[in-house]
């Protein structure tokens, strides 16, 4: 079975753990092509990829939509019907004191994209089960972290009037159950992107990293897996490590100490949850 890896690279510093994490494919034994975005030239980095990856592709595509625009973008430049499967990775920002709470569980950034990664790339034993799964189960559209696969009714909730908008635009039937992968990072049935190509990469707003929530890019994040559930298949939830402690960790480092950037150009730090400084950023 042929899959197609989109990476999307925007943090560069991560480069050396995602090659890592991609050459348990090449030990898993998987048929696969590597396909790359940089929305800045990197000659060093391109040639890192080409070394370790030689028949890789990799262009600059446009900032926009985060993740979301380069991988709509791929789809363009990509023939969906030779491909099975298209495994969805990017850079993740790291930072530490920027906190979500899914499905009942505290994680910083760093955390969330180490838990979206490990679930589809953390060791070869665990692609082959994800494939194995793929195969064997014709209902199966997507598969991704347990830990990020959501239905909470509050991660979409603000978003739903646009969500219904543009499934409609996707010409698809909003299905009676909502659920997605959040940070968009999955394995999916490529046939079930299709619909996807009735978009460009230009239709996406530029990329603000201050904006945490509400553009077109956050309502094609859930559209994805919303996506799937409307063509009649399920998501399945998988993962290749036990998250449960850092969890905790995570939890309690929070609740000592907390630094946040509001829109406005602040930061705020607080101990115990409670304000003790803040500063207007020059």
């Amino acid at each position: 079975m042929r899959t197609a890896v989109h990476l999307h690279l925007y943090y560069i510093s991560q480069l050396s753990e995602i090659i890592s994490d991609l050459h348990n494919l090449d030990r898993a034994g998987g048929d696969y092509d590597l396909f790359v975005t940089m929305s800045v030239e990197n000659p060093a980095a391109e040639s890192e990829i080409l070394t370790e990856f030689p028949t890789a592709k990799i262009w600059l595509t446009e900032n926009r939509g985060y993740d979301i625009g380069p991988f709509i973008d791929f789809l363009h430049k990509i023939k969906l019907d030779e491909y099975d499967y298209i495994l969805k990775i990017h850079t993740k920002n790291q930072n530490e004191d920027d906190y979500t709470i899914l499905n009942g569980n505290r994680m910083n950034d760093a955390l969330w994209g180490a838990a979206l990664r490990d679930a589809l790339l953390g060791t070869p034993e665990r692609i082959g089960a994800n494939l194995e799964i793929l195969a064997e189960n014709n209902k199966v559209g997507m598969v991704g972290s347990k830990y990020c696969l959501t239905s909470e009714r509050e991660s979409y909730q603000s978003l739903l009037a646009q969500i219904e908008a543009e499934m409609r635009n996707l010409g698809l039937k909003m299905p009676s159950k909502v659920a997605f992968v959040a940070g968009s990072m999955f394995m999916v049935r490529a046939e079930l992107l299709k619909p996807f190509l009735k978009v460009k990469v230009g239709d996406f707003e530029p990329t603000d990293g201050k904006i945490k929530e509400g553009t077109k890019a956050h309502v094609y994040e859930r559209l994805f897996g919303i996506a799937v559930l409307a063509q009649g298949m399920t998501i399945q939830a998988v993962t290749n490590h036990n998250y449960a402690w850092q969890f905790i960790v995570a939890r309690i480092k929070r609740f000592f100490f907390q630094r946040k950037l509001t829109r406005s150009g602040k930061t705020i730090i607080k101990i115990c949850k409670l304000p003790v400084w803040n500063w207007r950023n020059m």
